[in-house]
């Protein structure tokens, strides 16, 4: 009988578990592109030992993962649900790689992703308090859509997002919600409607209107989402996708538009923000902050705390910030 010592390293073992690995990600990328040539030059390989390596797992496995011929490559029903198992195993695998990385280092720095509204308010704050805090461990910080954010947080690359609530694939994190505040609507300064200091939505509705894109994952976007309160539509002449190029062309005399609150500390020359009358109160904008519980260092819980305790000083209820430039 062979005896191993407890806790004794076995080679075998380790690259019989380093090649599972290899074989897993090897047959993703056949899966994805559904042709070993493609497949290949992805892997940087040549195709007989993909081939060879494809074979092999499916020896392993007893199992038949792929149906090819000379001219076609399709995933069998059994290689369709392998497909999700190991894309799975192999994002677990790189995140525990990361965690394992970061941890045998310095608590240096903070990886912070963040969508663009964040700037005009929230995010500005939480660096300079930051800054305050923690002077030696530095912030960077990566600007991206929610989704990519949340990929981002489960794959171990980011130590906190700034997202929107109800972005898919967020039940594995945690949240704080971080801004919460109404609507405000911007005109251009030359009209005669900008020498008030409110509007409401039906007069809105007989303007010129600049609108973000229709729909966000989904959903209908909050400000088009107020008009479906009053049953009315707005005079659409232009879409943008980003708050700062809707204020550009307001400034510019194209239209009007509905931003956030916390847009109107960006005060962009010849725009007016003006207070909606008739705001529906239970429409308010939020962005939150979201962590990934299994990735989460000293500095990362210092960083935490500190924001609820900011967001605890400014915490206000959700309600249309008066705003007049």
């Amino acid at each position: 009988m062979l005896l191993r010592r407890v806790g004794a390293q076995d080679p075998t073992r380790e690259e019989a578990a380093d090649m599972d690995l290899r074989h897993m990600r090897h047959f993703v990328a056949v899966a994805e592109e559904l042709n070993f040539r493609r497949a290949a030059d992805r892997l940087r390989m040549t195709q007989p030992p993909l081939s060879q390596s494809i074979r092999r797992l499916e020896t392993d496995l007893g199992l038949k993962l792929l149906n090819r011929t000379k001219r076609s490559v399709e995933l069998t029903e059994v290689g369709r649900a392998f497909l999700v198992q190991a894309r799975r195993t192999l994002l677990q695998a790189d995140f525990a790689r990361k965690a394992a990385l970061r941890a045998g280092e310095e608590a240096s720095e903070i990886r912070i992703s963040f969508m663009n509204a964040a700037l005009y308010d929230i995010l500005p704050r939480l660096v300079a308090r930051h800054r305050e805090r923690q002077p030696n461990v530095s912030l960077k910080l990566f600007e991206m859509p929610s989704p990519g954010q949340v990929e981002g947080l489960l794959s171990g690359d980011y130590d906190f997002g700034i997202i929107l609530p109800g972005t898919p694939h967020t039940e594995h994190l945690d949240r704080l919600v971080i801004e919460s505040t109404g609507f405000l609507a911007a005109v251009p300064d030359e009209w005669p409607i900008a020498q008030r200091d409110s509007v409401t939505l039906a007069e809105l509705c007989k303007q010129p209107f600049i609108r973000p894109p229709e729909r966000v994952d989904g959903r209908l976007t909050q400000p088009l989402a107020l008009f479906e309160v009053i049953g009315m539509a707005p005079d659409i002449v232009q879409e943008v996708n980003q708050i700062n190029t809707m204020l550009s062309l307001i400034g510019a005399g194209l239209g009007c538009g509905i931003v956030t609150a916390s847009a109107s500390h960006m005060h962009v020359r010849g725009v007016k923000f003006l207070t909606i009358t008739d705001h529906p109160p239970d429409r308010y904008w939020q962005l939150q902050l979201v962590w990934n519980p299994d990735n989460f260092g000293t500095a990362a819980q210092a960083f935490l705390r500190m924001t609820k305790d900011l967001v605890s000083q400014g915490a206000r209820a959700p309600a249309t910030a008066k705003g007049a430039r």
